[in-house]
């Protein structure tokens, strides 16, 4: 990335990469080749950056299992990938990796296809917001909540399998396995077209700027069809520690299953470990 280009309030980044995820299903794998640019400029106002990327990427769903459902044996082989992003982001934190206070909200568009070609017809919206309290002897409370739509058009009659929502694992919900809270069919989780999602934490300082305690409450679900809720959800409760050494954050949680939904597993308690910082 380039922050200042052309000597100019404008960052200009690039990317190449080649991704391969054998965790995404035991059913299938994902490869993901290609590259972005990205282009930031700093806004006055309410919210303080936008953030422009398009992306071109190969993306190959390979070493199906004969006993998939036929949803996901008719993803299997390779699409090319055309797509651009707008995301406009508010940011008030008085801290961008450990905040004690303030807000940062982000919405972003997503589309692929149509009149950027490739394979894939499909567009995205995503909104992000994330609330700091300070409260007493170094005690913060957070309430984050998120809500993803993605929605199929024009040449495709369904959104294909790597744009699909799910939630669960260390990012997600925590208490459940990743991927698997989801609608499900014939047992196996296939991803949705709506998401929301609302986390609740409260941490406490243990030593000074280095170890934290943390409780916290996770909520939510996904739903099979675009800009459609209802009130089933699922729910998790955890506690944890947070290591915040420079340059190597640790997070170690531990949470419980509360509220199952749909076709979701239920578990026990479930152990996370995440490297890095959440924003």
């Amino acid at each position: 990335t380039e922050p200042w280009f052309m000597g100019r309030k404008l960052s200009l980044g690039g990317e190449l990469y080649r991704t391969v995820r054998k965790n995404l299903s035991s059913y299938y794998n994902e490869r993901r080749m290609g590259g972005a640019v990205t282009l930031g400029k700093p806004l006055r106002g309410f919210f303080h950056r936008a953030n422009l990327r398009y992306g071109l990427e190969d993306i190959n769903i390979y070493d199906v299992a004969t006993n998939a459902v036929q949803r996901i044996q008719n993803e299997e082989g390779s699409r090319l990938v055309s797509s651009i992003k707008l995301s406009l982001i508010h940011d008030s934190r008085d801290n961008y990796f450990v905040p004690t206070r303030g807000v940062r909200l982000m919405l972003a568009g997503r589309v692929s296809g149509g009149p950027l070609a490739g394979d894939v017809d499909m567009y995205g919206l995503e909104a992000d917001v994330s609330a700091f309290y300070p409260l007493w002897f170094g005690h913060v409370f957070n309430l984050r909540g998120r809500v993803d739509v993605v929605q199929e058009y024009g040449n495709d009659d369904d959104v294909r399998i790597f744009d699909r929502l799910f939630l669960g694992g260390a990012r997600t919900m925590r208490g459940f396995k990743y991927r698997h809270v989801a609608p499900y069919e014939e047992g196996e989780p296939i991803g949705g077209k709506t998401s929301a999602l609302l986390t609740a934490e409260y941490t406490v300082p243990i030593t000074r700027k280095i170890l934290r305690g943390v409780v916290f409450y996770d909520i939510g679900n996904v739903w099979m069809d675009s800009y459609e809720m209802d009130a089933t959800y699922c729910s998790d409760v955890g506690v944890g520690l947070r290591l915040d050494v420079p340059n190597f954050p640790i997070r170690l949680e531990y949470a419980w299953p509360q509220e199952i939904c749909g076709d979701v597993e239920r578990t026990g308690g479930r152990f996370n470990v995440w490297l890095g910082y959440g924003f």
